[in-house]
């Protein structure tokens, strides 16, 4: 499987049986946006999906753009002496909200509602949102503003909330270029063009080489071993591109196909012309996405000096958990140490392996011989089949079984609403919810406690056309605090996924891997619901990048566990619990996870690190495959030719978000394999260290460092080690 395939994780009617948990003591009826102006950006608590037209997007998009600029200039008469937290800097925060929830609410819909004429509004948007933000000449007079309001004496009296975020503004201004004189700020802007034609260009040789490898087989014989299903369709293949006709037959292999011919061909020359069709994706030339990833580096390292870096990994660490590239490396660097010797291990015994089923010793593998050895090998020891467990996942009762497990760990209450799907220009009928399609549902979160509206999320679960990705989730409107900064409006957020659909005249059954990835975005739905920080700017979605998987990555801990399970997962016919056998062989599943999939991932976060790092005194003038090699020899496999990078097709590492920042899928793990250890310790199902971890990790948003959160939560500095013990690397 590859490494950027491991990367990806993106019709039910309303409850006929009231929900497992009792109501809070006061629900407000719905607050829909019927009659609201601008419905992309109206301060309803749920908007009026069926109004956001593509059309009306671009009325919102401009009529937020212009708010934006009229309030920042309003900030422009404000002089020194009569500057407060609220005219500056909730005034910045303010300026752009508008903006914001606009697209948010046009990202949300094309990925799950899309359409053709949305994807074209959604195109609109982005470019008159890029044209905006290149034309910002206050920029340099705010900065100016905000930097002379950092300073003044009142700044010491605001709450350490309130400082931190001051900070964040005045970092985020750097970033931005704010301080740079007109001729560096062109070259910015210049650079960040470059970068992002040089990303579709990226993406577009990884897809072109797809489709453009091929290898041509005429003699049937060199495909011994292929079915007859897979011989006919590759004949057709070859047909289809007159590469062949009835009476001089061919076959054809593509990507598409290859997989199967290293898995299933007898005639080891086959297999070893067909390798590189599954390998060497955006390598050809004309299409090699190395000198692509080089001028990007170029590039970056460039930017990264013009804001006063070292490098762009220090630059993307400078608003990251590491605070340095130094420390994000040493982290990789450490777990690789630490989990070689049982790597080593695995290795030593998967070659004995091979050795067996090729009826020779093997010191080294060749990589087309890999899959149909594989089909010979004993399954591994940390494989454990799920499908045993299926039929004890009904679909509604996981539902009701998942949120009555986090009301009673998090303190609050779950309550679904009525919802409707009118007909576009129908208004939505009162006391229900609008939603964007009518097997969307909704949910409003309250504290248990006292009642309060702590925020509401959608629950669209299922696959349709017009819905994208496997699963994500993501705010939609960040609720504003009270002036105390306590609880003010409630957050709204959604959840997305592409799960088993329920189908007619059958049970519906969710998947073990169905369970892990509803816990795992539902890890991220409380985080944005609970997230409320003295500012609005500070809900959740805001801490460092490298901590937002860590409730995600922590909450789906629950699925293997059988003490959790055994609250909800029942035989859809019996009613009996799943068996203790079925429960001990899936906790063990998790306890010895796979050490190569481990391994492949931290050397990608190397690479990653390192090219971002290092690029000018250990990449540059030379071929990426033999810097990379090198570089991470001491934990690859032991293959008997060298195996093309899998950088040319990490497009991770390529994007904005996650460049010279991959290892934060292992810090994030991490940081959820320790603060489980607390619950192992303290109960799974204990409602004191739940509501702990609400109050230290959940409830702050990013009003507090991500490494202060941790610690409170924890009571020290986070440890490895228990992250390192699924993968036998104690």
């Amino acid at each position: 499987m590859k490494l950027r395939t491991l990367l990806l994780l993106a019709l039910c009617s309303p409850l006929s049986a009231p929900l497992l948990m009792a109501s809070p003591a006061v629900l407000p009826a719905p607050a829909v946006a019927a009659a609201a102006p601008h419905p992309l950006f109206c301060d309803e608590v749920y908007p009026a999906w069926t109004r956001m037209t593509p059309q009306q997007a671009l009325t919102d998009i401009r009529a937020a753009l212009a708010e934006s600029r009229e309030r920042l200039q309003a900030m422009l008469s404000i002089q020194p002496q009569d500057a407060t937290f609220e005219n500056t800097f909730l005034a910045w925060e303010a300026a752009e909200e508008h903006l914001r929830q606009v697209q948010s609410c046009m990202y949300h819909l094309t990925n799950s509602a899309g359409t053709p004429e949305l994807q074209q509004a959604m195109g609109h948007v982005i470019r008159e949102v890029a044209a905006s933000q290149s034309d910002r000449p206050e920029l340099p007079r705010i900065r100016q503003l905000l930097h002379t309001a950092a300073s003044a004496p009142w700044v010491q009296e605001l709450s350490p909330a309130k400082q931190r975020y001051i900070q964040k503004v005045l970092l985020e201004l750097h970033m931005a270029g704010a301080g740079l004189p007109p001729e560096q700020q062109a070259r910015k802007a210049a650079i960040e063009q470059e970068l992002k034609q040089l990303g579709f260009l990226f993406n577009d040789n990884i897809l072109s080489t797809e489709s453009d490898w091929q290898l041509l087989i005429t003699n049937p014989a060199e495909l011994a071993g292929m079915s007859e299903r897979w011989m006919h369709q590759a004949a057709q293949a070859a047909e289809a591109k007159g590469l062949a006709t009835t009476d001089t037959p061919a076959w054809l292999i593509t990507p598409n196909n290859a997989s199967a011919v290293l898995s299933r061909c007898t005639v080891p020359e086959t297999r070893r012309r067909c390798w590189p069709g599954t390998c060497t994706t955006a390598t050809a030339q004309g299409k090699d996405n190395a000198p692509v990833i080089y001028r990007i580096m170029e590039l970056r390292h460039e930017l990264a000096g013009l804001l006063g870096f070292r490098h762009f990994a220090d630059m993307q660490a400078a608003t990251r958990m590491t605070g340095s590239a130094e420390k994000a490396l040493a982290f990789v660097d450490d777990m690789l140490q630490k989990s070689k010797p049982a790597y080593d291990a695995w290795v030593a015994e998967r070659m004995q392996l091979f050795s067996r089923a090729a009826g020779r010793t093997l010191t080294t593998l060749n990589p087309w011989d890999e899959r149909i050895l594989s089909r010979h090998l004993p399954a591994q020891k940390s494989s454990f089949d799920t499908s045993a467990l299926t039929p004890y996942f009904e679909a509604e009762t996981v539902i009701q079984g998942m949120l009555k497990l986090w009301s009673g760990l998090l303190g609050v209450t779950y309550t679904e609403l009525p919802t409707a799907c009118p007909a576009i220009g129908t208004p939505c009928p009162e006391g229900k919810v609008e939603v964007w399609h009518p097997e969307v549902r909704c949910f409003a979160v309250h504290d248990t406690a006292n009642g309060t509206h702590l925020g509401s999320f959608y629950l669209d679960l299922y696959p349709r056309t017009g819905k994208r990705g496997m699963a994500w989730s993501m705010p939609l409107r960040a609720g504003k605090p009270k002036a105390d900064g306590s609880v003010g409006e409630p957050n709204l957020a959604t959840l997305q996924a592409n799960l088993t659909a329920p189908r007619p005249g059958h049970p519906h059954l969710f998947t073990h891997d169905d369970l892990y990835v509803l816990f795992h975005e539902f890890g991220h739905i409380s985080h944005m619901i609970l997230g409320h920080g003295e500012v609005r700017a500070q809900a959740a979605i805001g801490v460092e990048h490298d901590f937002i998987e860590t409730p995600s990555q922590l909450q789906e801990s629950w699925i293997w566990e059988p003490e959790a399970l055994a609250t909800f997962a029942r035989h859809h016919k019996t009613g009996a619990p799943i068996p203790p056998e079925l429960l001990r062989q899936l906790a063990d599943s998790r306890k010895a996870s796979p050490i190569d999939l481990h391994m492949r991932m931290l050397c990608a976060a190397k690479l990653d690190l390192e090219l971002h790092m290092f690029f000018h005194e250990k990449f540059k003038g030379k071929p990426l495959d033999d810097v990379a090699a090198e570089l991470l020899r001491p934990w690859q496999f032991p293959y008997s030719v060298p195996v093309p990078t899998e950088m040319r097709t990490l497009t991770h590492c390529i994007s904005e978000g996650y460049a010279a920042s991959l290892y934060t899928y292992k810090w994030s793990e991490a940081l959820a394999a320790d603060a489980f250890s607390r619950f192992g310790q303290e109960g799974i199902l204990n409602p004191s260290t739940g509501a702990d971890y609400r109050k230290t990790i959940l409830d702050p948003g990013s009003s507090k460092p991500a490494s202060q959160l941790f610690r409170d939560f924890m009571g020290r500095e986070p440890d490895s080690a228990p992250l390192l013990r699924r993968f036998g690397a104690e």
